[in-house]
């Protein structure tokens, strides 16, 4: 499909809720890049449309800030273009964009559609892409994070890496449960019900499947994150498919031992598969 066709068409993005203040959005120690100022309705874009201040790239042998120059990620049309780079035999190297600044309590809004372009060794597979958020610790493919994942047929299930661990919480077929708005979690639906009490004992890699199937494969879908302290739900197209509780990473300072998982980057996966992101935002919950 002609490029300028392909990005002419569009889909309205979610509806947003309440302002609030934005203490929520915090910066990581080092380096300091300032975010721009929210906007009226509290969203704060973390893309400028003219280049990637403000993020850097891992790639899994090459390392960091090696795929702009590969040209693996640039800003184009004034969106984010995922492997837009030439396909050749040769197989490609995953990896993920990343933001500067950590953040906590927020809720993370991208907009995107699925470009033509596969790259071996995933050329037959499913196009696959991802949101992370609560990456901490050494940049390396793949960091200790959630996932929420953006592959065809399979988006909002969550990857729990680098030995993350959490409770899938109840989710209702794309609907919101007592208690949780766009706003995160209120009232008396704030005790977020689950199957179990507690996280697993140890550390896991773990995969928790969506609800539904709510995307689009031939235009733009809105996927969104509400973290809020030590839980998650990941929606899609307005519908909420996935929600997770009493996040957990392991304790950098006490080897097996956990601590909560309630702030990091957040990033977009760079794997086997042209993507467009015309929308990267967030809004404080807090």
């Amino acid at each position: 499909m002609n490029r300028r066709d392909f990005l002419k068409v569009s889909v309205p993005a979610a509806a947003s809720p309440l302002l609030f203040p934005h203490r929520g959005i915090t910066q990581a120690l080092a380096p300091k890049v300032s975010l721009p100022a929210a906007g009226a309705d509290g969203w704060i874009s973390l893309l400028n449309g003219r280049d990637l201040n403000g993020w850097y790239t891992m790639l899994q042998k090459s390392g960091r800030d090696v795929a702009q120059g590969k040209k693996m990620v640039l800003m184009e049309q004034e969106m984010l273009h995922i492997m837009g780079n030439e396909v050749t035999a040769e197989p490609a190297e995953p990896g993920y964009l990343a933001t500067n600044q950590e953040f906590e309590n927020v809720r993370i809004r991208v907009e995107y559609k699925w470009g033509v372009k596969r790259f071996p060794p995933q050329s037959l597979g499913k196009r696959d892409n991802g949101i992370l958020y609560g990456l901490v610790g050494a940049d390396k493919v793949w960091p200790t994070c959630v996932e929420c994942q953006i592959e065809e047929t399979d988006v909002g299930d969550y990857f729990l890496v680098g030995g993350v661990r959490g409770v899938q919480a109840e989710h209702l077929d794309g609907l919101f449960p007592e208690g949780l708005g766009l706003g995160g979690w209120t009232g008396s639906g704030a005790e977020t019900r689950t199957t179990r009490s507690v996280p697993p004992t140890g550390p896991m890699d773990d995969r928790k499947i969506k609800d539904g199937n709510f995307e689009n494969l031939n235009d733009w879908n809105v996927v969104e994150v509400i973290w809020q302290g030590d839980r998650s739900a990941h929606i899609v197209n307005g519908r909420i498919v996935n929600m997770i509780s009493k996040l957990q990473q392991p304790d950098p300072q006490n080897p097996g031992q956990f601590i909560p998982l309630t702030r990091g980057k957040i990033a977009i996966e760079m794997e086997f598969a042209e993507i467009w992101f015309r929308r990267i935002e967030v809004k404080s919950l807090v």
